[in-house]
């Protein structure tokens, strides 16, 4: 995972691989570190994503309400894995997907 602050209203985390309960907490720490200081936007680049279990999904709602209570604006970059489960899930209704 890598974490990009374009500017300082703009912050953009890439993940690659897989999102499942290994690699979660490390989305998570990572997506703490990127509210240090709290940006305007936050953009989630999941493009690189393969492989995402229930615990990533749950990460994902998790970055998705945190940002909501924080007043950050977020947008996920979904990879066709993702996009899949979002919709078997009926999580495209609630995570920002472009």
């Amino acid at each position: 995972m890598s974490v990009a602050r374009t500017d300082d209203a703009e912050v953009v985390i890439a993940v690659a691989g897989e999102i499942d309960l290994t690699t979660s907490e490390d989305l998570k720490e990572t997506f703490e570190e990127a509210l240090e200081p709290l940006p305007g936007r936050l953009v989630v680049d999941l493009e690189g994503v393969e492989f995402c279990d229930s615990t990533g999904l749950a990460t994902l709602v998790g970055i998705n309400d945190r940002c909501g209570t924080q007043g950050v604006a977020l947008r996920f970059l979904p990879s066709p894995t993702i996009r899949r489960l979002a919709s078997k899930t009926g999580l495209t209704t609630l995570l920002p997907l472009a």
